[in-house]
């Protein structure tokens, strides 16, 4: 075989080497939230926290009905998968929270999803600067954030770290779920503990958070030490690979 021939292996055979490295270097994406479709029928994995003195909670139901307590109905929303989804219902003012806690390791992406909706049957919404209080009027918002570990469930001061939904649905209710998506990558990407919450406050007319398919996933960074493994014995295939041609 002439050097030519043999460089052109050598070439090739690292290109394929380094595919295979940037391949195995990729990791599959891990979900880090449990019970995100609420389809065990229960808040399994989730906490659920009413302000005390309120009316209402959030409930587990099923979709395209009517609200537990208020009646109100759902018809115009659907259920993206499955049977059940969580929403807030209340028969007077209240202020309710779902949230659940969870772990990332140094991660090279990290993408929040969710199905949601927020049905108003006042003129809101309105967001007092008490924050979730329903002792505050008026007072009429659903919000979703990151906080940080140990906030507790009506925080909305330092502990939020970020803030992904703020309001309700503009129009006529009722309203499908609405799809979201976020790279929450640069907020929690470096690791560590983390609350995911969804809020509601309400204390002018009936407000529904109808809450599905809740989703946190994360592509790990792969450790130094395995990708540097990695990296020697491919070269190594290859020096043998082009000696032996």
């Amino acid at each position: 075989m002439t050097r030519t021939m043999h460089r052109t292996t050598f070439a090739l055979f690292t290109s394929a080497a380094l595919l295979c490295f940037a391949t195995a270097a990729k990791a599959t994406p891990v979900e880090l939230i449990t019970n995100g479709n609420f389809e065990t029928g229960t808040f399994a994995g989730w906490s659920v926290t009413d302000r005390v003195g309120g009316s209402g909670s959030v409930f587990i139901d099923t979709p395209g009905s009517s609200t537990p307590l208020s009646g109100i109905s759902t018809l115009g929303t659907f259920a993206a998968n499955g049977l059940w989804y969580a929403v807030s219902d209340q028969g007077g003012p209240g202020t309710h929270s779902l949230m659940q806690a969870f772990n990332v390791d140094p991660s090279a992406s990290v993408i929040l999803a969710f199905d949601m909706f927020a049905n108003d049957s006042d003129g809101g919404p309105f967001v007092n600067p008490a924050g979730l209080d329903h002792t505050f009027a008026p007072n009429q918002h659903v919000r979703v954030d990151i906080l940080a570990a140990g906030s507790g469930a009506f925080d909305t001061g330092a502990a939020v770290l970020g803030n992904f939904y703020l309001g309700v649905d503009a129009g006529p209710d009722p309203h499908g779920f609405t799809h979201y998506s976020f790279d929450i990558t640069g907020l929690v990407g470096g690791g560590g503990n983390y609350i995911l919450r969804f809020a509601e406050v309400d204390n002018q007319l009936f407000l529904n958070m109808g809450v599905d398919n809740v989703s946190i996933q994360a592509d790990a960074v792969p450790e130094p030490a395995t990708l540097l493994l990695l990296g020697s014995g491919l070269a190594a295939v290859a020096r043998r690979k082009f000696r032996r041609a």
